[in-house]
């Protein structure tokens, strides 16, 4: 009886993971740009309707600045970009380090960071 339970368990546990690695990315075609000032717009597909909060996080996930609080994006080939002035919430210059972009995608109940990232240097000018 235990070793049947076990055995269902690990099968459950099995097909969720399955599942789980079904899903996907989350956005596609991920891209910083520098404009002057310092400036940078960010833009990105996503793979499916969702509702996005959109941010960027330094390099240990922590949120420095929300873009977009719970926007309705779609999933189509549309490109959705979005600008950053390279401060924080605060309104403060971020300082050196390397920047990613986070989505979290309300409906799915997932939150990504981007593989992409922009490098500000102490000069606030990306390298």
């Amino acid at each position: 009886m235990t070793v049947a339970l076990l055995l269902a368990g690990t099968a459950a546990a099995m097909v969720l993971t399955q599942h789980l690695r079904h899903d996907g990315p989350v956005a596609s075609s991920i891209h910083w740009k520098t404009r002057p000032g310092p400036r940078y717009r960010v833009c990105f597909r996503l793979t499916r309707d969702d509702t996005v909060t959109v941010a960027v996080v330094d390099s240990g996930t922590h949120v420095v600045r929300v873009l977009a609080p719970a926007q309705p994006l779609d999933g189509s080939d549309t490109a959705h970009c979005f600008a950053w002035n390279g401060r924080d919430a605060a309104g403060n210059p971020v300082p050196a380090g390397s920047y990613r972009l986070q989505l979290s995608l309300e409906d799915a109940d997932r939150v990504a960071v981007s593989g992409e990232r922009i490098d500000i240097p102490a000069t606030g000018v990306p390298s």
